[in-house]
């Protein structure tokens, strides 16, 4: 259940969190994955009237999305993960601790990020006596969705021209128009 999120709520950690891969849950693949980062495409703007230049995003337009997904180990699933021919389809969820600052009661919600792509490269990783591989797959990202407490906070979706901010789509008018 969603806890009523407002201004007096502090989040804190990501307390437990579970890789899913098409729906099944991944077991010990990895202990940490750093998001991707998402960047605007970017338009400069120069002209008579304009003393200068300045960049504009272009909305709903983005750079190349990589996620790197790490691997403990070099294993058969995992091996899986690098055919490009196939979309990978991935969930993270994780159990947000929080605390309400009116009462100093600690809770938790849910956070969940959903990422949709291809393979694009492939590390093996290394072998070191009693240690893990750290192997790693990247997939060129064409959905990207976050989500804290039920809420979509951010939602890509390059293959269908949508990208809404806190559940506001702010490609619909530009997709009217096409």
């Amino acid at each position: 259940m969603a806890i009523k999120w407002n201004n007096m709520i502090i989040p804190e950690v990501i307390n437990m969190f579970n890789v899913y891969r098409d729906g099944e849950k991944q077991i010990g693949i990895t202990n940490e994955m750093d998001l991707a980062e998402i960047a605007h495409k970017v338009a400069t703007i120069e002209g008579a009237g304009i003393p200068g230049s300045y960049e504009v995003p272009v909305v709903g337009n983005f750079d190349s999305i990589k996620q790197t997904i790490p691997f403990r180990m070099l294993d058969p699933g995992m091996v899986d993960f690098t055919n490009p021919m196939e979309v990978q389809d991935l969930t993270l969820r994780g159990s947000m601790q929080v605390t309400d600052k009116s009462t100093g009661v600690s809770d938790y919600t849910g956070c969940r990020v959903v990422l949709r792509g291809r393979a694009v490269s492939f590390n093996p990783g290394q072998l070191r006596q009693a240690q893990a591989m750290n192997a790693s797959v990247t997939i060129e990202c064409m959905y990207f969705l976050f989500e804290v407490n039920d809420q979509a906070l951010f939602e890509i979706d390059k293959w269908n021209g949508v990208y809404k901010v806190n559940g506001v789509d702010l490609m619909e008018k530009a997709r009217k128009y096409c």
